[in-house]
Order: C-alpha cells, then sequence, then structure tokens
C-alpha cells in the first residue's frame, strides 16, 4: 500500500516515549536533546555492528533496544571515538547489544572498545522505560526492575 511502511516494536515504544512529555523529560535528564539520533538494534544484534551504524551518525547518539523478558526499553547514551579516554581492552566480538546494556547498568558510565575501533567509547545506560496507557494518554515509567 502506498505510504505505508513497517516499524518494529521497538520504534513503535520509542516513538511513544519521544511523543510524551514524560519520556521527553526523562531522556533530557540524560543528555538527549531533540534531534539527537536514535539507533534501533535488537538486543541481540552485534555490538559492532551497532556501533557501525553509531559512527554513522554525528555522534553522541541514543541507543535503544528491548528488554527481551520484561518489554521495557532499554536506552544508551553512547559517544564513541573519545581519544581523551585511556584505550581499553576491546570487548569480545561476539557482544551483543543487550550485553553491553547489562554491563553498562551496573556503572555510571563505562568505558569500551570494540577491535575496529583505535580509541575508546563511553557509554551510560538510562533505567529501563515502560510505557503505559491509561485513559487514552501515554505515560511513561523508569522501571524499578533489574536488568541483570
Amino acid at each position: 500500500m502506498p505510504g505505508r511502511f513497517v516499524r518494529s516494536k521497538i520504534a513503535e515504544l520509542v516513538s511513544e516515549i519521544i511523543n510524551s512529555r514524560q519520556g521527553r523529560a526523562q531522556l533530557s535528564a540524560h543528555g538527549w536533546i531533540q534531534g539527537m539520533p536514535i539507533v534501533i538494534a535488537q538486543p541481540d544484534e552485534r555490538l559492532s555492528d551497532v556501533i557501525s551504524l553509531v559512527a554513522a551518525h554525528q555522534p553522541p547518539v541514543l541507543v535503544t533496544t528491548i528488554d527481551p523478558v520484561h518489554g521495557h526499553l532499554w536506552f544508551m547514551h553512547v559517544s564513541i571515538g573519545c581519544t581523551a579516554l585511556q584505550v581499553v581492552e576491546p570487548l569480545p566480538q561476539e557482544t551483543s547489544i543487550g550485553e553491553l546494556y547489562r554491563l553498562a547498568s551496573r556503572t555510571s558510565f563505562l568505558t569500551f572498545r570494540i577491535d575496529q575501533m583505535s580509541s575508546s567509547s563511553v557509554v551510560h545506560a538510562i533505567a529501563p522505560q515502560q510505557v503505559k496507557h491509561h485513559a487514552g494518554y501515554t505515560t511513561v515509567e523508569a522501571s524499578s526492575a533489574k536488568t541483570f
């Protein structure tokens, strides 16, 4: 059908969060600004593939995926190629974006590197976001569920 396109469940949830005042406020508290690129990934996608998409945009960006167990959105504020950071050992090549979120959620900021990059990057995991619908209104809540 003309004018139709397929959207993933993750993209639909991200759209609901960005279109809600509460969601924008929560993301803004963690460095998101209007117009910042958002890279959407499946939780089992390889980190190196997702970081390639991040590099295609003007970092920093938000990367989002979904908690495969609870269905909450996982947002990460990612800055790549930070030459001022100490160069760390690369994460294993099989590391997924979901695994990066779990690692990053244990600390305020996580310095990491993938094999293809000569400099380190930094990620900040935002508390899991849950989209709820009440009487026709969309509300967003930071989940209290543990992610690891």
